[in-house]
């Protein structure tokens, strides 16, 4: 056997691990882009009402402009392999504690959960589309807040400020109107 002839029968498996390759990328890619969306993170019972109750009663669901910040727009960080470690950190989590933990939403501990999920609003994630942060209309404390955010080049986060309660709405909904807060 000449030298010649070995890419040459090589080629056909090579060409189906190209395909199986491409094939793996893709359906990867897919399945990222799935469990990604808001009707895919609002599929366990645990969220659904912080969806429904908080979310989609919130400016981030409905506003004048119309756009709609999914769960992974906020919660997710934007670049390709930081996205990857969060969605598998997470998710593990969320399924250990879906099918292990307290998943009955009205006993769990929401000012807790609260925190934890302010640590993973990321502020690249504000700023893709909170992009002008001295609109026409804001208040002089809100210009001298934003122009000092942006001084301070990092060692500030937008949610140092911006504390109000984006899913605030189910709490009311779990607990009556008098809830103020934490597990009942």
């Amino acid at each position: 056997m000449s030298r010649s002839s070995l890419p040459v029968r090589f080629l056909p498996a090579a060409a189906i691990g190209g395909v199986l390759a491409l094939a793996l990328v893709g359906a990867a890619s897919l399945g990222v882009s799935w469990s990604s969306s808001s009707s895919f993170c609002m599929s366990c019972h645990e969220m659904r009402v912080v969806g429904e109750q908080g979310w989609m009663q919130s400016r981030h669901y409905q506003n004048d402009a119309g756009v709609v910040a999914s769960c992974s727009d906020c919660h997710v960080p934007h670049r390709l392999f930081p996205k990857l470690y969060v969605k598998a950190r997470d998710g593990s989590k969320d399924v250990f504690v879906h099918f292990f933990g307290e998943s009955d939403p009205s006993r769990m501990n929401w000012d807790e959960l609260a925190a934890s999920a302010r640590r993973k609003v990321y502020d690249e994630s504000c700023r893709s589309c909170h992009q002008n942060l001295t609109p026409e209309g804001l208040s002089i404390k809100g210009i001298v807040a934003h122009r000092e955010y942006l001084r301070m080049k990092g060692r500030q986060r937008c949610l140092d400020c911006h504390l109000e309660l984006f899913h605030g709405g189910f709490r009311e909904y779990l607990f009556g109107q008098n809830h103020e807060g934490g597990t009942p």
